[in-house]
């Protein structure tokens, strides 16, 4: 199962950065490859993100929900995968650890999909952080 972990550190409260972080209806903004996550139940979301002209969902539930602390989650339908915000007081601000995991359909679709999404899932991860410390660090 291909893994996932991002680091970033961010010049605000872990309550400021969890509180954009639970909020994964918004991800869209943060993230060119995530298309739409809609709320369809409590704590539970649909994701559709687009990975070079191909759609993939799922449905993910929040799994653990403890202010300002961590934020995990787990599919349900769709693509499996599972992961989890980690959120560290430091000097100055939080540090965010990124961590996911996801396994794709069947073995020969992970191995031919495996180098087209490990980059993008890997950017995707990127781009959402980046866009979180750039909106807490420029408010």
């Amino acid at each position: 199962m291909p893994v996932i972990k991002k680091t970033v550190d961010i010049k605000a409260s872990p309550e400021s950065v969890f509180d954009l972080i639970a909020r994964p209806e918004d991800f869209s903004r943060y993230s060119s490859f995530v298309k739409k996550v809609t709320a369809i139940g409590h704590l539970v979301y649909h994701w559709i993100v687009d990975i070079y002209g191909v759609e993939f969902e799922w449905d993910a539930k929040v799994v653990e929900l403890i202010k300002p602390k961590r934020f995990a989650w787990q599919s349900i339908t769709g693509i499996q995968n599972s992961g989890s915000y980690l959120l560290e007081p430091i000097k100055n601000g939080t540090r965010v650890t990124f961590f996911m995991e996801y396994l794709l359909p069947n073995a020969i679709m992970e191995e031919l999909a495996r180098a087209i999404t490990e980059g993008y899932m890997d950017r995707m991860a990127s781009e959402i952080l980046e866009h979180v410390k750039k909106e807490l660090e420029n408010s």
